[in-house]
């Protein structure tokens, strides 16, 4: 820790990214926190990024080549997602990108990526939230793994309606034709790291995944924080 830093954790403590309390500054979370963490563990469906157990994609296609994420979308992990999404609490990106470059560092060892991409947010959005908390996570990606990041690979064009509250028919085609790549030529033949911060249904992350595959992208790996686990029985 720098000198100067020593002051401002006394006036603005270091917390927990999950449950907000205050935690020792070398720390990204609290000893309670850390035990209870949903991580996603053992034989893990790169197609889905889920545990055997939860797996229900069936092996169903997509236009990225694998997906993974350290967490599962509960417990203190939610709380904490939520709070970095929608109570302007940026600073918890950085504990969330390190779990992140760590399950990116175990599961894709032999992967030579070229670049970090992130899921875009409307100009509109970003206005209204303040920042863009997949931009932040990417950030810290490439902070971690010394990926370069590009900012602005992806665009969306205009505002959707959020996939949380649809049908998994209607998650289908809410995004089709949203998404842009303004410079497609930085693309073509490259090994792309596509992240977001979390995926339900895998649409937002298959859609952009399509438009880099359109560009040429020559392999599509995804990273997310936290999946929501899913019953068998049911469609993705």
């Amino acid at each position: 820790m720098k000198l100067f830093e020593r002051p401002l954790l006394a006036l603005f403590p270091r917390r927990c990214a999950y449950c907000g309390k205050p935690v020792a500054p070398e720390r990204g979370s609290c000893r309670k926190c850390e035990a209870e963490l949903p991580r996603i563990k053992g034989d893990v469906c790169l197609r889905c990024g889920r545990g055997s157990e939860y797996c229900a994609c069936r092996g169903s296609a997509a236009y990225y080549d694998s997906l993974i994420a350290p967490f599962y979308y509960e417990g203190c992990v939610r709380c904490g997602l939520h709070a970095f999404k929608f109570r302007r609490d940026p600073r918890r990106a950085e504990a969330f990108g390190s779990e992140m470059a760590h399950s990116v560092v175990e599961r894709y060892p032999a992967v030579d990526f070229d670049m970090i991409v992130s899921v875009p947010m409307t100009k509109r959005s970003l206005r209204d939230r303040g920042y863009d908390q997949c931009a932040l996570l990417a950030q810290r990606l490439a902070d971690e793994t010394g990926v370069p990041y590009k900012p602005g690979a992806i665009v969306k064009i205009y505002e959707t309606e959020k996939q949380h509250g649809l049908s998994y028919y209607l998650r289908k085609g809410n995004l089709t034709g949203v998404f842009d790549i303004p410079q497609p030529q930085l693309i073509k033949d490259k090994c792309v790291l596509l992240c977001d911060d979390i995926s339900t249904s895998g649409e937002t992350m298959n859609e952009c995944a399509k438009m880099l595959w359109l560009c040429g992208a020559k392999e599509i790996r995804c990273v997310a924080l936290a999946l929501p686990k899913m019953n068998k029985k049911k469609k993705k």
